[in-house]
């Protein structure tokens, strides 16, 4: 229940935030890591007379994006280029290409032999 006319507020259980971590003083440059964080939590309890139980899950992903370099010029970004995603992404899609590639071989043979059944 909601105290002192402050509406309850529910946490979401999917959450995706970009975030900065902690620096790092290399001489005159000035380090930051920002990375995506994606997590998913859920839970569930029940308590009563003989009825102790509950159950949760959850998920984290933290995912480098870049590298803030701060010197006495200004500010950059390095960005930290994720090369196992993206050939993890080519090998998708070339499997969903070549599904795709046998199923229409297939559909062809078939209304092939239909054709033929039909002479």
């Amino acid at each position: 229940m909601a105290h002192s006319g402050e509406e309850a507020v529910r946490p979401r259980p999917f959450r995706i935030e970009t975030v900065r971590g902690e620096s790092y003083h290399i001489g005159e440059r000035t380090l930051i890591p920002v990375a995506r964080i994606v997590s998913f939590g859920k839970a569930r309890g029940t308590i009563g007379t003989h009825q102790v139980g509950g159950w949760g899950v959850g998920f984290v992903q933290v995912t480098p994006l870049s590298i803030l370099e701060q010197t006495a010029e200004g500010e950059r970004s390095i960005p930290i280029a994720d090369e196992t995603a993206t050939a993890l992404r080519g090998l998708l899609g070339a499997a969903v290409a070549m599904m795709l590639f046998f199923t229409v071989i297939r559909w062809l043979f078939r209304w092939q032999r239909r054709t033929r059944a039909k002479d």
